[in-house]
């Protein structure tokens, strides 16, 4: 750990992007998490050119991931999802604009996040809009669903809430506060940055803390959490984007007078599991008269992932091969 009760000097930890790092105040039962992204955000939300609501939407989505995500303790991943009325929480689409918006987060490989939307709605939302539109106006009132998955063989648990406030971040504390009853503050940035030439690129940031429980060695004591979370609330959208500003040096400027410390940061990169070998798989799994039904021509299919926009193709020949390997 890094202590930072001190100077505000050159940062030894939290001076990258891309990162998630976790901290606790000096003496008192609180504990958070903060995440800065620049290419890892802008690939996401660039490759699929959303409008700007939904971008930000998205973005919103992939920085609730890591900064919950980044607390399990095993090989699993956490999905994050809101969805529109009729959903129920499942992963299927809800009758808003945007139908849905997903995430998912699995530590030490990355994030992955995308949306399914109605451009023509959603362009007459903004149309319609003096403001930042709110998840509630994009996706109606719907769910907002974390769900872990331990990995193969394992049961996965979900908690399911009422999509609430004017942010994805009051969603997430609802549902601590309705499924975990662990007080927890989220604030969540989405914005665009302008480079020299014109070009703009995405960044995120986003920060968490959330109050200890009490064990043999540490009282639980809520005026730890009112004092932490009075100081956490006067943090800035562009602090958290900023990107001349650390993530160290956001933390210094919030809690230097009690003292923080910082654990090394992990690396956040944009992941995706489609790839060649596990798609032809998947492709294998379907009846050769469902696979005929999606085949062109020539008997290739081709796919695009989701997430990533990536275009795969694969012969007939191959499919076959893989079928035969699961025979």
């Amino acid at each position: 750990m890094t202590d930072m009760t001190s100077t505000p000097g050159p940062d030894a930890l939290g001076a990258g992007d891309n990162i998630v790092l976790t901290f606790q105040l000096e003496g008192l039962s609180v504990r958070g998490r903060l995440v800065r992204l620049g290419e890892t955000i802008d690939k996401i939300l660039s490759t699929h050119n959303y409008p700007a609501s939904v971008s930000r939407l998205v973005g919103e989505c992939a920085l609730v991931a890591i900064l919950i995500g980044d607390s399990l303790k095993f090989d699993g991943r956490l999905i994050v999802q809101a969805s529109g009325p009729g959903s129920q929480g499942q992963a299927i689409e809800g009758d808003g604009a945007v139908g849905f918006v997903v995430a998912d987060f699995v530590p030490g490989q990355g994030v992955r996040a995308y949306a399914k939307y109605d451009p023509d709605r959603v362009q007459a939302l903004e149309a319609q809009s003096d403001g930042p539109l709110k998840p509630v106006e994009l996706l109606g009132k719907g769910h907002f669903v974390m769900t872990i998955d331990p990995g193969e063989g394992m049961e996965r648990y979900q908690g399911v809430t009422a999509i609430e406030g004017d942010t994805l971040a009051a969603s997430a504390e609802h549902y601590f506060a309705q499924s975990e009853q662990v007080p927890t503050r989220l604030r969540l940035a989405v914005g665009q940055q302008m480079l020299e030439g014109g070009q703009t690129v995405w960044r995120g940031g986003g920060a968490l803390i959330q109050k200890l429980a009490a064990d043999d060695s540490r009282p639980s004591d809520a005026e730890d959490f009112e004092h932490a979370l009075a100081l956490f609330n006067t943090v800035e959208d562009d602090e958290l984007i900023d990107p001349e500003l650390t993530a160290g040096r956001v933390l210094y400027r919030l809690f230097h007078e009690d003292g923080v410390r910082v654990q090394a940061e992990r690396e956040v990169e944009r992941y995706c599991t489609c790839g060649r070998a596990r798609l032809a798989e998947l492709l294998a799994r379907f009846p050769a008269d469902d696979r005929e039904h999606m085949a062109k021509d020539d008997g290739s299919i081709a796919m695009t992932c989701e997430y990533c926009k990536s275009e795969w193709r694969f012969t007939a020949e191959e499919i076959d091969a893989f079928a035969k390997a699961n025979d």
